[in-house]
C-alpha cells in the first residue's frame, strides 16, 4: 500500500518520467489501489500517455495524508518493538505545539531522566496512529477519548492582536474601522478551525470581516501579526506559546472564544509506565506555572 500511494503521488505531481519503476509495474500498482478504493484513478491511453480520472485528481490530498499516517505508524511501531516499554514514553501532541512551546518544555529533560526514551507523535489531527500508540496526549478536545483519562487542562483565551508597528502605521482599529484593516486568518486542517477563525463568523459583536491573508499554522499567523502584516486572532500568553513579545491586543472589549488543551493519560498503564507519566505531568505543569498560566484540575 505504501509503495502504491507513493508512486501515485509521484505520477500525479511529476508525471510518468519521474517514476522509478517500469510503467507496466505502475499500472499494476494502480489497479491494486483502485481495487481497494472502488474507484478508477487513471486512464491508460498508451504506455506513454496516462491521465488521472476526476476521482484520481481529487484523491491526491487524501493519498498524501494516508501515506503520512502509514509511515508514521511504521516508525512508531518500530520504536515500540525496539524499546523497553517500561522505559519508553510516547506523547501525542499537535504539530503547532511541539514546534513552538513544547520544544522549550522538553529542554534538558533527557539530562534529568537519561534512561527514559521519548517518542513524539505530532500531527494536525488526532490520527489513528496517535490514539493507538500514545501514552500521553495533550490536545484541544472537549470530547472524551476512549481509553484515555483527562487529568488537567489549560485555557487559551483568544482576542484580536496587532503589532505596535502596525498600529502606528494604520491607527488603532475600532469596531467601525476594523473591516478596513488587513485581517489574517487560519487555513489549516483543524476540527477547531471555526473557533480559530472566530473573528470571521459574524459573532462576538464584530462587524462582517473578510480575511486578506491566510496561513496554515497558528505559529505562522502569530509571526505575521508580529511582522505587522495585519490584525489576527491569537491567545493570551502568546509570547509563551509562540515567542513573539511585541504584540498588542486591540479592541479589548471583544472577547474571543476559550479553548482548552487537556493533559490525558492512557487508562490502565502499569506502575512503571505511570511513574514515567508523572515525570511528564510535573514537567508540563511546571512549564505552565512558571509562565503564569493556570493549570486547572479535571473534576
Amino acid at each position: 500500500m505504501i509503495s502504491n500511494l507513493r508512486n501515485f503521488i509521484i505520477f500525479a505531481e511529476e508525471g510518468l518520467k519521474s517514476l522509478l519503476i517500469p510503467v507496466s509495474r505502475f499500472i499494476e500498482e494502480m489497479r491494486d489501489l483502485e481495487s481497494d478504493l472502488g474507484h478508477k484513478l487513471i486512464i491508460v491511453i498508451d504506455y506513454t500517455r496516462i491521465v488521472l480520472t476526476p476521482f484520481g485528481s481529487s484523491f491526491i490530498s487524501h493519498a498524501k495524508k494516508s501515506l503520512r499516517a502509514l509511515e508514521d505508524s511504521i516508525v512508531t511501531s518500530n520504536l515500540f518493538n525496539t524499546c523497553d516499554f517500561d522505559q519508553h514514553l510516547a506523547i501525542g501532541i499537535a504539530r503547532d505545539s511541539i514546534t513552538t512551546w513544547a520544544v522549550n518544555c522538553l529542554k534538558n529533560f533527557n539530562k534529568m531522566h537519561p534512561g527514559l526514551r521519548l517518542s513524539i507523535i505530532a500531527d494536525d489531527e488526532l490520527s489513528d496512529s496517535m490514539l493507538r500508540h500514545s501514552t500521553i496526549i495533550f490536545w484541544c478536545s472537549e470530547a472524551g477519548l476512549q481509553n484515555f483519562d483527562k487529568i488537567w487542562y489549560v485555557e487559551y483565551k483568544y482576542g484580536l492582536y496587532a503589532s505596535e508597528a502596525y498600529v502606528q502605521q494604520h491607527g488603532e482599529p475600532s469596531l467601525n474601522s476594523l473591516d478596513q484593516h488587513k485581517i489574517i486568518a487560519y487555513s489549516g486542517y483543524d476540527n477547531n478551525a471555526s473557533i480559530t477563525n472566530w473573528h470571521l463568523t459574524n459573532n462576538y459583536n464584530l462587524p462582517p470581516l473578510r480575511a486578506s491573508i491566510f496561513a496554515q499554522s497558528r505559529d505562522l499567523i502569530v509571526k505575521m501579526i508580529s511582522e505587522g502584516l495585519g490584525i489576527g486572532s491569537t491567545c493570551e500568553k502568546q509570547e509563551v506559546y509562540y515567542g513573539y513579545k511585541a504584540l498588542r491586543r486591540v479592541l479589548k472589549v471583544i472577547e474571543g472564544p476559550v479553548l482548552r488543551s487537556y493533559f490525558m493519560i492512557r487508562s490502565g498503564v502499569n506502575a512503571n509506565v505511570y511513574c514515567n507519566v508523572i515525570l511528564f505531568d510535573k514537567l508540563f505543569r511546571g512549564f505552565f506555572k512558571r509562565h503564569g498560566i493556570n493549570v486547572i484540575e479535571c473534576g
